[in-house]
């Protein structure tokens, strides 16, 4: 019963995928959607072992426009447990972690929450995670809490990245599955599936509905997908003719970090799509333009190149800034 359990899974995943795509090109490539997310939940369900060290799972970046400047980490968490996370931030910029609980259809909700970044001393921390502790220097675990997930910011390649380890997880000894029996992770398999698929084919249509443009998080993105409480996102898409592209201006005077970075429809990292606050060229003024697209893209000082897409998804982080305007967009090139 496990793979037909996953078959019928596949299946409902691609009718609904082939739904909702806006033509012939982005249903194509929903297809090789579905079998990354497919190949994430097969490792997820068989292969912890294989991803986890120092008591964390690496999360692999499948599933709902992640952060290509990101490397994820997480771990289950018991609401009795005392845990202690030691970490080096080595050549990476930050570390936000956060204790989380899920509500219903599997959204992520943040319960408590830390940063660390460069001005921590020597780059070394400490906390302490329990359901009774307190003050500086710990994370408190509250009713729900259920996963620990950590988001570590790294964008120097020729520095060693952060290195965390989490004291009081219990070790991943041998091949044991979680749920006990393949058919019981294959089930796992086709749940998490489903879910994924179906939660980011809502971001996929909150993108896309911005065409060209940028809009905040929707309130019920907000509610239901929460990542650091401290970061800003502005949503928006690419949708161009032959010839066209899209000219970003990003506000100046941001303080600290920021990106943009170019998706396919369905919120997939596109490799090498994106610049942020280490990477561009800024304008005398302050401004900083970016041209998006797959043409020639005139004479923005900052280029992202969307593969030979002509419609996708944008996101735009900005961390610890408590008020930054909307980027602005031009569409360029022939109007149609």
């Amino acid at each position: 019963m496990g793979w037909e359990t996953v078959n019928t899974a596949v299946a409902a995943a691609q009718s609904e995928i082939a739904t909702a795509a806006p033509d012939a090109a982005t249903a194509a490539e929903g297809e090789a959607y579905v079998m990354r997310v497919l190949a994430t939940c097969l490792n997820d369900a068989f292969l912890t072992h294989v991803l986890t060290e120092d008591g964390l799972t690496r999360a692999l970046p499948t599933r709902g426009g992640p952060n290509p400047d990101y490397r994820m980490l997480h771990a289950g968490i018991n609401p009795a447990g005392r845990y202690r996370l030691e970490g080096w931030l080595n050549g990476s910029e930050r570390a936000g972690i956060g204790l989380y609980s899920f509500g219903a259809g599997g959204s992520a909700e943040i319960s408590a929450y830390a940063a660390c970044d460069r001005n921590t001393a020597d780059g070394h921390f400490l906390l302490d995670i329990a359901a009774d502790v307190t003050g500086p220097g710990t994370l408190q675990i509250l009713p729900g809490a259920r996963v620990l997930m950590i988001r570590i910011l790294h964008r120097d390649p020729s520095a060693p990245p952060a290195r965390l380890v989490l004291h009081g997880a219990p070790p991943v000894r041998d091949l044991t599955l979680a749920q006990g029996s393949t058919t019981a992770a294959l089930a796992q398999v086709a749940r998490s599936l489903t879910s994924s698929i179906r939660q980011f084919l809502e971001w996929s249509e909150v993108t896309s509905a911005a065409k060209n443009r940028f809009h905040p998080e929707t309130p019920a993105m907000q509610q239901r997908v929460q990542g650091d409480p401290d970061t800003i996102y502005y949503l928006g898409s690419y949708n161009l003719a032959e010839g066209q592209w899209l000219e970003v201006t990003m506000p100046a005077g941001i303080p600290g970090y920021w990106s943009l970075h170019a998706y396919n429809h369905w919120c997939e990292s596109l490799p090498g799509a994106g610049t942020g606050n280490h990477a561009c060229i800024t304008a005398p003024d302050g401004s900083i333009r970016i041209a998006i697209g797959p043409d020639g893209r005139g004479d923005a000082p900052n280029q992202i190149d969307t593969l030979g897409r002509r419609r996708g998804a944008l996101i735009c982080r900005i961390i610890d800034a408590r008020e930054v305007p909307i980027p602005v967009t031009t569409l360029k090139g022939p109007i149609i």
